[in-house]
């Protein structure tokens, strides 16, 4: 891992006292700290509640060390510089004595070279010891890596079991795309288990690993592994070519090195217009996890706690990368109130920093229905990759509309009047058309006989779709979109 090691000799060059590295591949990470150690020839010392503190290159542990205080007035006495390593020392910071001590050695640090490192699955530092701080983190493993671990796991399982294992070509891309990113042994397990199941790698083996990285969060992202693909939405044929042109990068950025990875879409448009179909179909399309954010869970009434609830929540994404983020009705989460005490604005800024600076497959896909109740930093340039507008559905698109929905129950489209219905669902999103069909059941139902024409076209004459009911707010929202949106159609 030339990098870790390149960026934690940086820090020991620093001279920080103090460092962090949050991890569950505690042997990784070790493994690391003795190449560093030796090439710099720093003596290494490790401890745990189990062994007490002993050198890295002994067995037995310095006396009467095993208990963290203990073990910190030791090194806070001994004359001998190195580097020491603390192992899941976290619960054991709720002792004012213990933060007390570890500022001590942290003052004496130019004097004496000793430099702290804890390693914890998650660590979080007392205010008075986070300024003398850095933090280091043990980057999972590359896609380079998980195609040689692929390659090694398969090899092996083949000898053992002489058989030949089955493998979805199709479905390797976005196998290691879902195990990048990964701890190694951790990546290596499920190879293992998803060989071991059938003697087959699939996108079955993906959207199980996929499950297993969303068991591994405890955030407040809801996942799903859609089924639906564009191919089964109606319209949206510029969006669809624009998607399409991008699905094979976003796979696999090493198909365009200086192409920027794909970052996202802001759909805006009419309710029931389709647009969180859309976002449900580009994750089945590409075969990601969907993960939906909801921004009223997000807010909670102390200061400060809404803005670490949506760190969590885009941090939980980052982890699941590769995966789709689904902000539905943003304008909700990020709408300026008259008493919000400034928390609209925070969030805001949470949002749009993460969105400037991550580096991870995280493709998002916000939808919008009030275009005045985004903030104008949201909409520029950048941001997003681009902005569409999802308009009420054309004549042609409210045909296949209905032959979707059609299909979908088990009848034939041929045994409609399609173009008496495209004539009466003028104005009718896809949402009210879907109603009507589901209504005209109910009335067959009542009449106790098949679904027929009649029935749907009778919903559709006395039904007035929301584009009647809120028209001036349509044509507003349309006036706006004309001149800054690329039409989905």
């Amino acid at each position: 891992m030339p990098q870790f090691n390149d960026d934690f000799n940086a820090l020991l060059d620093a001279r920080f006292p103090i460092l962090l590295c949050e991890t569950h591949e505690e042997s990784r990470v070790l493994a690391r700290l003795r190449e560093i150690c030796n090439a710099r020839n720093v003596p290494l010392f490790l401890w745990s509640l189990a062994d007490g503190l002993k050198r890295s290159t002994e067995t037995n542990a310095v006396y009467n060390t095993s208990e963290f205080t203990d073990a910190l007035k030791h090194v806070d006495a001994t004359p001998q510089n190195g580097l020491y390593v603390f192992l899941d020392a976290h619960p054991f910071f709720d002792n004012p004595l213990n933060t007390r001590l570890v500022r001590e050695i942290a003052f004496d640090h130019y004097r004496r070279d000793r430099t702290l490192l804890f390693v914890s699955p998650r660590l979080e530092l007392p205010s008075e010891l986070a300024r003398m701080s850095a933090r280091i983190a043990m980057l999972g493993i590359t896609a380079d890596r998980v195609r040689s671990l692929l390659k090694e796991e398969i090899e092996r399982w083949q000898r053992e079991s002489r058989r030949q294992l089955v493998l979805d070509r199709e479905s390797l891309p976005i196998l290691v795309h879902q195990l990048a990113g990964l701890g190694e042994e951790e990546a290596q397990r499920l190879i293992r288990q998803a060989i071991s199941v059938d003697g087959e790698l699939n996108l079955n083996d993906a959207k199980r690993i996929a499950r297993f990285k969303q068991d591994q969060q405890a955030g407040s992202l809801e996942m799903t592994l859609p089924d639906v693909t564009l191919d089964q939405v109606g319209g949206f044929a510029r969006l669809k070519t624009w998607i399409a042109q991008r699905q094979a990068v976003f796979q696999n950025p090493a198909l365009a090195p200086g192409l920027p990875m794909p970052k996202g879409i802001l759909l805006l448009g009419v309710q029931g217009a389709g647009k969180s179909l859309v976002a449900k179909a580009v994750a089945g399309s590409w075969k990601l996890p969907l993960l939906r954010l909801d921004f009223a869970t997000l807010y909670n009434k102390y200061i400060g706690e809404t803005e670490k609830n949506l760190r969590q929540a885009l941090d939980e994404a980052s982890r699941m990368a590769p995966c789709l983020l689904w902000m539905d009705e943003i304008e909700k989460g990020l709408s300026a109130g008259d008493a919000d005490d400034g928390i609209s604005q925070r969030i805001l800024g949470t949002l749009l920093t993460w969105m400037s600076e991550r580096d991870t497959s995280v493709f998002v896909v916000a939808t919008a229905n009030d275009i005045s109740k985004l903030p104008p930093e949201l909409l520029r340039k950048g941001r997003f990759d681009e902005l569409f507008f999802v308009d009420l559905p054309s004549g042609p698109v409210r045909e296949v509309i209905f032959s979707l929905h059609l299909k979908k129950r088990g009848l034939d489209p041929a045994h409609f009047q399609m173009a008496r219905l495209i004539e009466h669902s003028e104005g009718y999103s896809g949402a009210e058309i879907e109603q009507a069909i589901i209504a005209a059941q109910y009335a067959a139902l009542a009449a106790n006989g098949p679904l027929m024409h009649a029935h749907v076209e009778s919903e559709l004459m006395q039904t007035r779709p929301l584009s009647v009911i809120r028209a001036e707010d349509f044509e507003r929202l349309r006036g706006w979109a004309q001149q800054r949106c690329v039409m989905v159609d």
